[in-house]
């Protein structure tokens, strides 16, 4: 008997349970209503949905000193950027820790994750972010992942795209 190789699995976030848009459907086994999982796409689409939230939420000031250490939902989505400058290199590395530090605390399900700026090839006075890390399965399974984050030029809002 050939062996198949591991099927990719993870659990589906509560919130995205409770957003079933046919909870009563009458054909819908029960089993399949108790085992819902995400394959490795899907955790991707639920992935990228999230990171799109963070990054469209700014998180207000705090009057301690804010540390993403213990994350709670006071802290939840990015300082403002405003102040900071793209055409400085230690500026984008503020930015880039900045996203990696709110991966890491609020979006668990992106392991190891990593934030880089870089210029649009596109059009070279815009940056983009990339945003990486590791998805884990269920079973012990891991697939890398990558996300690039382009800005609207009209709109300025984030759109997230899989690489």
């Amino acid at each position: 008997m050939p062996l198949r190789p591991p099927v990719f699995v993870a659990p589906m976030p509560l919130f995205e349970r409770l957003a079933d848009e046919a909870p009563f459907d009458a054909h819908e086994r029960a089993d399949a209503v108790a085992a819902r999982a995400l394959d490795a796409q899907g955790l991707r689409d639920s992935i990228r949905a999230e990171l799109l939230r963070l990054l469209n939420t700014r998180r207000g000031r705090t009057r301690g000193p804010a540390t993403l250490g213990e994350p709670d939902v006071l802290h939840y989505g990015l300082p403002d950027w405003s102040a900071l400058s793209a055409a400085h290199a230690g500026d984008r590395a503020v930015l880039e820790r900045q996203v990696a530090q709110a991966v890491r605390a609020f979006e668990p399900r992106l392991a190891e994750p990593r934030a880089t700026i870089e210029p649009d090839p596109d059009a070279p006075w815009r940056l983009r972010l990339r945003i990486g890390g590791l998805l884990r399965g269920r079973d012990g399974a891991q697939q890398t992942a990558s996300f690039l984050v382009r800005f609207d030029a009209d709109s300025h809002t984030p759109g997230i795209v899989d690489e």
